[in-house]
C-alpha cells in the first residue's frame, strides 16, 4: 500500500512541476499582453476623444473573441425559446435592414441588457 502512495505522491509532484512552468510562461506571456494593451489604450485615448455614440459603434464592430466570455446553464426549454427567438428577430432584422444579426455580437448582448434594463430586445437591436 505505500508503495501504491509513494507512486501517486510521484506523479502528483512531478505533474506540479510541469504545470507550475506552464503556468509561469503562461504568466509571463499575459503580462507582456497587458502591457502592450495598456500601451495601445493610451496612445489611442490620447489621438482622439470619441463620442459615446461612436464608441458604441466602435465596441459593437470589434470582434467577439475580444470580449470576456460568460458561459451559463440554461434549461432545455430556455435554451430553445431563445434561439426561436433569433431566428424571428433575425428574418425581422435582415429584411429591415438586409444583413444578418450575430448570435454572439448582437442577440446575446442585446437579451442581458434588456433583462436588466427592462428595455425592449426590439428597441436595442434597432428592429
Amino acid at each position: 500500500m505505500s508503495d501504491r502512495n509513494d507512486r501517486g505522491r510521484d506523479v502528483e509532484q512531478r505533474l506540479s512541476k510541469r504545470f507550475e512552468s506552464d503556468q509561469a510562461d503562461e504568466s509571463d506571456a499575459v503580462d507582456e499582453q497587458d502591457k502592450q494593451s495598456m500601451t495601445d489604450k493610451r496612445n489611442n485615448t490620447s489621438k482622439t476623444t470619441m463620442t459615446s455614440q461612436t464608441a458604441q459603434s466602435t465596441e459593437s464592430e470589434k470582434s467577439v473573441k475580444d470580449r470576456p466570455s460568460v458561459l451559463m446553464y440554461l434549461p432545455e426549454e430556455v435554451r430553445q425559446d431563445l434561439d426561436i427567438r433569433f431566428d424571428e428577430l433575425n428574418a425581422r432584422y435582415k429584411r429591415e435592414h438586409g444583413e444578418a444579426l450575430e448570435k454572439n455580437r448582437d442577440y446575446y448582448p442585446a437579451v442581458v441588457e434588456a433583462g436588466l434594463t427592462g428595455k425592449d430586445v426590439e428597441d436595442i437591436l434597432d428592429i
